[in-house]
């Protein structure tokens, strides 16, 4: 074939070159050795007959130069030579390509990083078929399972319909019991969710009824660690929660559902008689679309379910399900809560990049006038301004290719490190890892950002002016010329960028300290906590046995104040809520009836957290299994149902637990339960001794010594009381706070530290550019002295002059961030995101940095020798 035979010689001529020209030299020879002899033939001496040869033949040069442009290779040539000029200039200027390359690198390395994230959370596919069909339901972890029973027979635009509930249990091995987190599913889970088992299979109809043999699905991380990746491991049984349980599948490696830390699935036994199943408001519902459903019909489809539960269910107003009903995509609902933070980041690191860039364009600017010689020789010898243009092309794309080879490396390096300081949890942090995909957006944004940084300059060149006004002679007020503008303008908005960067971290930081003051309602110094949870196999006995004994002996363990359980534990935990009934408010009932967290607590749980009781006791001895009921309630919750009154002798309805009514005897300072931040629902504690005792529960510790320090003993205090007892998250309060805050911290880490790079680039743009002003007037400014003017006149003409663009830069930079300012918004707390402080403080800084950064070569001005500068020039 014509075209791979002339692809074979031209991929010839540009790797085997060398071999190509000895050919082609012996072929010239030839031909000038077969004219020679035939001069020689007619007559002429040997000596005429080889000058006639060359004669004839041309000059050996230009006809070796016309052979080789016929090989089609001679666009490669030009851009091969152009690559090691290229090359030559970097290494000539060190400081200059090291300066530009890890400017460049920085932004580089960290946007391509983030992409990573951004790509691995938000962009690419999740584990299960047409995952854009997948839709949940409103009112997440607050279905009931008759709920979930009605709407399963009234659905119409769903080919799939399941309810799911997070859990944990006890998996026991040969070490102990281990506390795995799983999800409880209907049958119909991975139906709707449409991803096949790895091994055996999944869910099928009959699992999730009462009676059934227990089975379970693990995940491939689960079977890859405890179980050693065996194929044999369908059919064995396995002990969960002291129950017998045959693992009859195996998830695909990669699959998650509904994040990475779950890794063990099992049924949700539909059980009408069980009351948690059918009154515990603690599933949410998921759905798979029919293919051919429109928008339209998923509205309709809300009325009528919203219609069929008003009429089957009598709702209280704090959560009607009824109103404000919608469905929400799978990965809104997964991953809406990353999403924000993790584009805010990306954005901030977007800033730094085009901050480098603009930076790195201005010292090429200014190196490429400094250059104005050279392009005039080559300009001389023919080149013309195009050629100039692609040279001045080359060497950008070069350092851009260059900064993109560190910027990666720095990416590779340091990209767990970042994965580990994002606001990320569930486990989505095993899920990143830089790809094929990673290198690919390297490769294109180090290309991208060699052209930008040559734009200007290849315009410039282009426009004749870099061969005139900018590559004039020094000392001709330079500030007027065309590149000194055009480096003021880069100037401003490098500022601008900076004071965005700046302005955000500084609302963070605000934010932050005001959520560190926020009153919890707890004191978490010296307090230890580990969650504990027992086998299902239990009896209550025997439960009610074990807590009494951890509670003693906890609280006697060396350096323990005070010990105590809770089912639940504040700020971290949330859930287990209902209706409550007051029996002296009648106009509290029906729908009306409000709404309050519930709480199981023992003696000694409110001295072992530092919760202040407000009025009344807490619980006791007197509060045994057969004394009267007794409750506690938060601050609030007396507040709200006996407003002016004492609450102590009170009587309520506990409606979760079932206990008709139930006497208040003490009202505790209210306690942050839903974390730090927005609305904290009342909360109603009952003593554990009047209840059922439950299988998981936080043991919280007091004590005067560091609290981790205790760890050791309170993990062997319970395996001693219970080998069948799981141990996990053994933290310090201390700790659980700080988690809360975790987000803000993380992100007021990172959002600082674009600023500070930001705010160095700005820096190092201001001084540049000043610095390059005083350079090319120093004849100027040594006349001026000669004649007469003062230093501090200089001085001031200098740092006037630079600060202009900063000034510029700092109004400009206030505006943008005003704009943008809603990006920041639901991070913030205590301070409004256009929070005048903030905004002055970040101008400051940047009005600082510039006036530092512009006196620098402005005092350098100032002390210039008029003898030493006229003899340069």
């Amino acid at each position: 074939m014509r075209w791979l035979s002339n692809l074979r010689w031209r991929l010839r001529a540009i790797f085997r070159r060398s071999e190509m020209n000895r050919e082609l030299d012996e072929e010239m020879a030839f031909h000038l050795e077969m004219e020679a002899k035939k001069n020689l033939a007619s007559g002429l001496e040997p000596q005429e007959a080889r000058r006639r040869a060359h004669a004839s033949f041309g000059g050996k040069d230009s006809q070796r130069e016309l052979v080789r442009a016929s090989w089609g290779v001679g666009m490669v040539d030009v851009t091969l030579w152009d690559l090691r000029q290229s090359v030559r200039q970097l290494r000539r200027h060190p400081a200059f390509t090291t300066l530009a390359t890890l400017t460049l690198a920085l932004g580089i390395g960290g946007t391509v990083a983030l992409f990573s994230v951004v790509d691995g959370v938000l962009l690419r596919a999740l584990p299960f078929d047409a995952e854009e069909r997948l839709l949940t339901f409103w009112s997440a972890q607050n279905w009931r399972g008759s709920e979930f029973d009605y709407l399963e027979e009234r659905v119409s635009v769903f080919e799939g319909f399941a309810a799911y509930g997070q859990n944990g249990n006890t998996l026991r091995g040969r070490d102990g019991s281990t506390l795995v987190t799983l999800l409880e599913g209907t049958a119909t889970l991975f139906d709707v969710l449409g991803t096949p088992a790895h091994l055996g299979r999944t869910f099928v109809t009959g699992d999730d009824q009462p009676g059934a043999e227990p089975v379970a699905v693990l995940s491939h991380g689960l079977w890859s660690q405890e179980f050693g990746a065996d194929p044999a491991i369908l059919g064995t049984r396995i002990d969960l929660g002291g129950v017998s349980t045959t693992v009859v599948g195996v998830m695909p490696e990669g699959f998650y559902f509904p994040t990475p830390e779950f890794r063990l699935w099992v049924p949700l036994v539909r059980d009408p008689d069980d009351q948690n199943y059918q009154g515990n408001g603690w599933l949410e519902l998921i759905g798979r679309v029919r293919a051919d459903v429109a928008p339209s019909q998923l509205e309709t489809e809300l009325v009528s379910m919203t219609t069929a539960l008003g009429e089957r269910f009598d709702y209280p107003d704090a959560w009607d399900k009824t109103k404000g009903a919608y469905f929400t995509p799978l990965r809104e609902h997964l991953l809406g809560d990353v999403r924000p933070a993790v584009l805010l980041l990306l954005g901030s690191v977007a800033l730094v990049l085009l901050m480098a860039c603009a930076n790195v364009t201005a010292l090429t600017l200014t190196r490429t006038c400094d250059r104005s010689g050279e392009l005039a020789v080559r300009s001389a010898l023919g080149a013309g301004r195009v050629r100039l243009a692609r040279q001045l092309l080359t060497e950008s794309l070069t350092l851009g290719l260059l900064a993109g080879a560190v910027g990666m490396a720095l990416a590779v390096g340091l990209f767990d490190l970042l994965v580990a300081s994002l606001p990320l949890q569930g486990g989505f942090q095993e899920t990143l890892s830089l790809d094929w995909t990673t290198f690919a957006v390297a490769l294109a944004l180090s290309l991208a950002v060699g052209g930008v940084v040559s734009a200007i300059p290849i315009r410039g060149l282009l426009a004749g002016r870099l061969e005139g006004a900018l590559g004039g002679a020094r000392g001709q007020g330079g500030d007027a010329a065309p590149d000194g503008r055009m480096q003021g303008a880069l100037v401003v908005a490098e500022v601008l960028l900076a004071v965005m960067l700046v302005t955000g971290a500084t609302l963070l930081v605000r934010s932050v300290s005001h959520l560190q003051s926020l009153d919890s309602g707890i004191d978490p110094e010296g307090v230890l906590v580990l969650d504990v949870l027992a086998e299902q196999t239990m009896d209550d006995a025997s439960l009610r046995a074990f807590h009494e004994q951890v509670v003693e002996q906890g609280a006697a363990l060396p350096g323990v104040q005070a010990a105590g359980l809770i089912n639940r534990l504040p700020i971290r935990d949330g859930g287990w809520q209902g209706p409550v009934g007051v029996e002296d408010r009648p106009d509290l009932r029906d729908e009306r009836r409000p709404n309050s967290m519930w709480r199981t607590v023992s003696p000694g749980y409110f001295q072992a957290m530092g919760i202040e009781i407000v009025q009344g006791r807490a619980f006791d001895d007197r509060d045994g299994p057969d004394a009267m009921p007794t409750a506690m309630v938060s601050r609030s919750f007396a507040a709200t149902m006996w407003p002016g009154q004492d609450p102590i002798g009170k009587r309520v309805g506990d409606r979760i637990s079932g206990t008709e009514s139930v006497t208040v005897v003490g009202v505790a300072e209210e306690v942050r339960m839903y974390g730090l931040v927005g609305p904290n629902t009342m909360a109603m504690y009952r003593p554990k001794a009047q209840l059922a005792p439950a299988s998981g529960n936080v043991l919280v510790l007091r004590t005067d010594i560091e609290p981790t320090a205790l760890a050791a003993q309170a993990r062997g205090l319970i395996r001693r009381l219970s080998s069948g007892v799981a141990i996990d998250r053994i933290t310090s309060m201390q700790a659980v706070v700080a988690d809360a805050m975790v987000e803000p911290l993380r992100i007021r880490f990172l959002l600082s530290l674009f600023a500070l790079l930001g705010l160095v680039l700005g820096t190092v743009g201001v001084y540049g550019v000043v610095s390059y002003s005083v350079t090319r007037r120093k004849a100027e400014f040594g006349i001026r002295m000669a004649l007469g003017a003062q230093p501090a006149v200089l001085l001031r003409e200098v740092v006037q002059g630079g600060i202009v663009p900063v000034v510029g830069g700092i109004l400009g930079g206030i505006v943008a961030s005003i704009i943008f300012a809603g990006a920041l918004a639901s991070f913030l707390f205590g301070v409004e995101r256009t929070d005048p402080a903030s905004f002055a403080l970040a101008g400051l800084v940047l009005l600082g940095a510039g006036a530092l950064a512009a006196a620098i070569p402005g005092y350098r001005a100032s002390r210039t020798d008029p003898v030493e500068a006229l003899r340069g020039e």
